[in-house]
């Protein structure tokens, strides 16, 4: 029986990944042109498995130590130590004895923190938040570390956007003072909190301002990603219509994720000797929804009332613009346009709403397509 090919959690394998030729090959020549990048787009359009795909690439797999952490859970500096120090250890750990005790010897801050193992003959990675006393310190022994490392190094930080909520002061300066030194390690900044990344790289005031080349990420094209879909039914001996895979990209404008999740279900749920047609699309998307209404009801009583009705009202938009506008308010009933102003700040900074810029307008939507879909059917 043959793996459902489209993957919703986890590495994505080389034969199911998806294009993205070119911003891999633009990724890797700046890498190899020794210039740090910032990787921006909606949330679940394919970032993380973009540079998971990048670091299987020839001339960056036999050439570099990668690195990869998400940093999202972390509240703090003592927890970015950690989450980075861990990622180390746990890349170096196969590499032998030689290449790890190089790393935990720079380590000196922790130096009394690491376990071993008699069976495996090395040493435990079991340090905790408590162990880390002065994590400016064991920073800079990472950062030291990295220049130091046998190989170049890369190191991609995902959803790095939340090192501005660290109560600790400056965190942004400190790590620009060390990388900015820095030759054996090139940096991937990655994140989906579009207006916040491009204020740390886009103004002259901050620390991280014009420190890396930046690529934003969107929709595949969509007679590539049709044509794969097809192949990926065709490879497992079943069938889905042009049409249907079409109406799968269009239901999500591309957005990958969304498109992945709803193929995911209808290669699990539709009968392997039927022909997958529109309908079965939607059938699924409802099942979907269903499963998901619960979830979305409990984020939608989290809001006041101007939240709430700020999302209702881009949520049947779709793409909204001019959102202050009195034409906008006056449609959908809001409040004013200053009460919609301070709307859009708090749903920007719980994540409910991104945006892209088309010219000097700004377009938003919600960043959860499940959850546009199913406020447009429950309001």
């Amino acid at each position: 029986m043959m793996d459902n090919p489209f993957y919703i959690t986890g590495i994505i394998p080389e034969s199911y990944f998806c294009d993205r030729e070119k911003e891999t090959a633009w990724m890797v020549r700046t890498l190899e042109n020794k210039a740090h990048i910032l990787l921006t787009s909606p949330r679940r359009m394919g970032k993380t498995q973009l540079v998971r795909h990048l670091f299987e690439q020839p001339s960056i797999k036999d050439c570099y130590y990668t690195f990869y952490t998400d940093i999202y859970p972390t509240t703090s500096l003592h927890e970015l130590v950690l989450f980075l120090s861990k990622e180390i250890y746990s890349v170096l750990v196969p590499k032998g004895k030689t290449v790890l005790n190089k790393f935990l010897a720079a380590l000196h801050s922790l130096a009394g923190s690491f376990g071993y193992d008699p069976v495996s003959n090395t040493p435990t990675f079991n340090i905790k938040l408590g162990d880390i006393h002065t994590p400016e310190l064991t920073l800079e022994e990472i950062f030291r570390y990295l220049e130091q490392a046998d190989k170049p190094c890369i190191f991609a930080i995902d959803e790095f956007q939340q090192i501005v909520n660290y109560p600790e002061k400056n965190v942004e300066a400190l790590l620009r003072t060390f990388i900015q030194k820095m030759n054996n390690c090139l940096f991937i900044y990655a994140g989906s909190n579009r207006h916040i990344l491009e204020n740390m790289f886009n103004s002259a005031a901050q620390p991280f301002y014009n420190s890396a080349e930046q690529i934003y990420l969107d929709s595949i094209n969509k007679d590539v990603y049709t044509d794969f879909v097809e192949e990926q039914f065709a490879k497992a001996s079943r069938r889905i219509t042009p049409k249907a895979a079409s109406f799968a990209y269009d239901l999500f404008e591309g957005h990958t994720y969304y498109v992945h999740n709803v193929l995911h279900h209808t290669f699990a749920n539709v009968d392997t000797d039927k022909i997958v047609e529109v309908a079965d699309i939607d059938k699924v998307l409802i099942g979907i929804l269903e499963e998901k209404g619960r979830s979305f009801a409990s984020v939608m009583n989290q809001l006041n009332y101007q939240q709430k009705e700020t999302l209702i009202a881009i949520a049947k938009e779709g793409k909204a613009c001019g959102i202050t506008s009195v034409a906008f308010v006056k449609k959908h009933a809001l409040k004013s346009p200053s009460s919609v102003q301070y709307a859009i700040s708090a749903l920007l900074d719980r994540q409910l709403l991104t945006y892209q810029n088309q010219g000097r307008t700004k377009v938003f939507c919600l960043s959860d397509r499940f959850m546009e879909m199913w406020i447009r059917r429950t309001y």
